[in-house]
């Protein structure tokens, strides 16, 4: 479901993660930033980007969209509120 304030991007799905194993952190790409959620991998030890959110503030989803496809990831955008 896409959110209000993000576009989203799906790297892969929370279905593959250990549940309760997530968290959030940023990063810059352009000068903007933007939030990976990263979480463990079912059967894993180290951490795995999940989804990538950008506020759409910042990005627009022309900008957000390619970002995500450049990831090859599944990109949704925000919702209106």
């Amino acid at each position: 479901m896409p959110y209000p304030s993000e576009h989203s991007c799906r790297l892969k799905s929370p279905d593959s993660f250990q549940k309760g194993k997530f968290r959030r952190m940023s990063r810059k790409s352009g000068g903007k930033t933007y939030h990976v959620i990263v979480g463990r991998l079912k059967g894993q030890k180290t951490t795995t980007a999940q989804a990538y959110r950008y506020p759409k503030d910042d990005w627009t989803a022309a900008q957000a969209r390619k970002h995500c496809k450049d990831h090859d990831g599944r990109f949704e955008t925000a919702r209106e509120e």
